[in-house]
């Protein structure tokens, strides 16, 4: 399975990765490596994006979770905007909605569905 992100967002996370090292970094370098890079116009609307809201559930929550997707310095958790640096939204940047995988986080592989993703 094959995240898909735009040219723009691509760009813009590129930048970052080349700005920060970090483990988180080194595995977001290596989703970008592995993404199809498509044309802005092209990216469908029900594919979490940089700055989509997106709506998961992921089993060890017990509940569906809300938050956005943002850079760093926009990050918020009070405002649910969750940085792209974060292990939750690197397993999630790229996938469509309805999408359901097994993901490895810092505390131990979770399975994740995506219900909702709004992109304005």
């Amino acid at each position: 399975m094959k995240p898909i992100i735009s040219e723009s967002v691509y760009k813009k996370l590129y930048a970052l990765i080349n700005k920060f090292k970090s483990p988180q970094v080194k595995l977001l370098g290596q989703e970008l490596f592995n993404a199809t890079i498509v044309k802005d116009d092209a990216l469908q609307k029900d594919i979490v994006s940089l700055n989509s809201t997106v709506e998961f559930f992921a089993e060890s929550f017990n509940k569906p979770i809300t938050m956005q997707i943002v850079l760093p310095e926009e990050a918020d958790l009070s405002k649910r905007k969750i940085s792209i640096l974060a292990p939750i939204s690197i397993a999630l940047i790229g996938f469509k909605e309805s999408t359901r995988f097994k993901w490895k986080m810092p505390s131990g592989f979770k399975n994740l569905t995506i219900l909702k993703v709004f992109n304005y």
